[in-house]
């Protein structure tokens, strides 16, 4: 097992998201944090937030972020979800991803909420959903199924 393999899975077995995050050099990339809403009404649910900075805006003009960025974060979310929730280490490859765009990304921090709708022997899949500051606007859907590989 490779030192980053490592890291992740005791960041995972600590609930060290932080440490979850710097293991990850894209999910380190997007600005990622993980942050627990105990005060909502899904009891403790992770979100994943990307602040905002000038360098994702993909047009200008609007501004607003580039899509591609979006669906990163979203599918970041999703495999960091299935890697936290996993008892067993194993790592969340993607062999299916669809997202749905409803609007603009604007210059203002993004937030993902994801539902692990399966997780077996092979196979996991999730949904998440991507809003700014209000939950009850999403910008995005996405769905995923991820390989579940052992690392060794």
């Amino acid at each position: 097992m490779s030192a980053t393999l490592e890291d992740i899975h005791a960041a995972v077995a600590a609930g060290d998201y932080a440490r979850l995050v710097a293991a990850i050099p894209y999910a380190e990339f997007l600005g990622l944090r993980v942050e627990i809403d105990a005060a909502d009404a899904r009891a403790s649910e992770r979100i994943y937030v990307m602040a905002y900075r000038d360098e994702l805006v993909g047009n200008a003009q609007l501004p607003a972020l580039h899509g591609g960025t979006v669906a990163g974060l979203l599918e970041m979310a999703m495999q960091l979800e299935v890697l936290i929730a996993e008892s067993e280490q194993r790592l969340p490859y993607p062999v299916d991803f669809t997202i749905d765009y409803w609007r603009s990304a604007g210059p203002a921090d993004c937030r993902v909420a994801c539902r692990l709708i399966r997780s077996g022997r092979h196979i996991a899949q999730v949904q998440a959903e991507c809003w700014q500051a209000d939950r009850e606007r999403p910008i995005a859907f996405a769905r995923a199924d991820f390989l579940l590989r052992s690392p060794d």
